[in-house]
């Protein structure tokens, strides 16, 4: 007896939670992001974990992983850092570890991208967890983060979406329990949170969401849900006489789900347009101003007079000195100046022995005429791409009209799904329609992307034709 009535303590003021209404019973915790929400969880894993209660965790965002730190956890997963990949593991060996062996587990897929799949592997998991407990009657949690991308208030529900409905309507029987987290309750299946006994909304900000504590709560604790501090938190319940305001404790383990800091040790002198590390002390600047003064004083006083003749001779011929290799030098020089704006030192050039220079222009220089034909060319294309203005008003019509017959095709199939919805009971569709790009690619000339448009018309006027021609037989 007992053991029925044995609490975990959730908060430094010592409020305490009844370990079999958590364990066997359908609770919720609402919060925005940073509002506390996954602290407030963890907490509640942890306390459980500490009297040997095993849980099992959907962890969508790796969140858990930190409980290994502490805890002996069954981390499942897709890659080598996990105990056990999830698509090579039975789901009979990790309802093996949650009843026979009394281990946690944690279902991370934060890093799988086979998102169906895994979804496939966590619903024969917990069908097959649910078709157990009718015999081994052991209190058991699921913990769900993220529920309303499993139950979604809008869209209808999966399999495994219903699946977690089953488990929230007759797990209690059978000793399982249900958890899920959202940031958003307004996108949580209305089925789901009408079955919980246990609520927590930590700060809320969107009407929407408000709205749900409202309508929950009330309108008073609607508008204070906005105002509350981190880890603070509005608790109803069903063992509570009232709604009661918590602050619930820091969790033991390590924050897997910590916002990335400002660091400075994570910076780099974004400024600096060399490939040099920008962590350069005053005495290494200082070292290479002082070289770089003494270079420009030698170069200054060095006699120069050969040089100095043969500039006068190319001068009078029409020709530009060349050095030891003429032609890339230039070349290289040429696409400095046009690409790469930041300033280069001079090369030190060998004067020692200066060779005549050749009256012949060097036949890999680029002459600057050379580029004016594809300037040209470019002008040429824009000039032919640009349309009249006729033609540039017939495009627009023709997108304007082709926008509102596609949404008057999704309104009226929206409709009928939501007709069939009403008439079989099941949860309101969302309309997936997604916004459609009408004009192809930009690449095409605007005449040829009016052409499709009009061509699109067509056809929808010729699909709502036939529709309706069905629909009258």
């Amino acid at each position: 007896m007992a053991r029925e009535t044995e609490r975990i303590v959730v908060s430094e003021d010592g409020l305490s939670l009844p370990v079999i209404e958590v364990l066997t019973g359908r609770g919720a915790i609402f919060g925005k992001s940073g509002s506390g929400k996954s602290n407030t969880a963890s907490v509640v894993v942890e306390e459980l974990l500490e009297r040997g209660f095993p849980v099992l965790i959907i962890d969508i965002e790796g969140e858990y992983a930190t409980l290994k730190d502490r805890y002996d956890v069954v981390h499942v997963g897709d890659g080598d850092q996990y105990d056990y990949g999830l698509f090579e593991t039975d789901p009979g060996k990790i309802v093996d570890f949650c009843l026979d062996q009394h281990r946690p587990v944690v279902i991370d897929i934060s890093e799988i991208l086979e998102i169906e799949r895994a979804e496939v592997t966590i619903r024969d998991t917990l069908q097959l967890l649910f078709s157990r407990e009718k015999h081994e009657n052991k209190p058991f949690l699921v913990l769900v983060e993220e529920v309303h991308e499993f139950l979604p208030q809008q869209g209808g529900l999966d399999d495994l979406g219903e699946m977690l409905i089953r488990i929230a309507k007759r797990g209690r029987k059978r000793g399982l329990g249900l958890l899920g987290m959202s940031q958003r309750p307004a996108s949580v299946d209305k089925n789901f949170i009408t079955q919980c006994d246990w609520l927590v909304f930590h700060r809320l900000t969107w009407e929407n969401d408000t709205r749900v504590v409202k309508s929950i709560l009330g309108s008073d604790y609607a508008a204070d849900v906005k105002e509350l501090r981190t880890g603070s938190a509005f608790l109803m319940a069903d063992w509570e006489d009232a709604v009661r305001q918590v602050t619930f404790r820091r969790k033991r383990t390590d924050d897997a789900g910590d916002t990335p800091s400002l660091s400075p040790s994570q910076r780099r002198d974004l400024t600096s347009p060399t490939e040099e590390s920008p962590e350069t002390d005053s005495e290494s600047v200082a070292e290479q101003a002082a070289e770089t003064e003494s270079d420009a004083e030698t170069a200054a006083t060095e006699p120069d007079d050969a040089s100095a003749a043969a500039s006068t001779s190319d001068a009078e011929a029409g020709v530009t000195p060349l050095d030891a290799d003429p032609p890339t030098v230039l070349v290289d020089r040429a696409e400095a100046e046009e690409t790469d704006p930041v300033e280069r030192s001079p090369e030190p050039v060998d004067r020692s022995d200066p060779e005549p220079s050749s009256s012949t222009p060097d036949s890999t220089a680029v002459p600057e005429p050379l580029a004016e034909p594809a300037r040209r060319e470019d002008s040429r294309v824009d000039a032919r791409d640009a349309d009249p203005g006729a033609a540039e008003t017939l495009w627009e019509l023709g997108h304007l009209v082709t926008y509102v017959l596609l949404r008057a095709f999704s309104g009226l199939r929206y409709g009928v799904r939501l007709a069939y919805a009403q008439v079989t009971g099941q949860s309101k569709p969302v309309d997936r329609l997604a916004p459609l790009s009408i004009g192809g690619d930009p690449d095409r000339s605007a005449s040829t992307r009016f052409a499709i448009r009009v061509l699109i018309v067509l056809l929808a006027v010729i699909g709502g034709l036939v529709v309706f021609a069905v629909a009258g037989l």
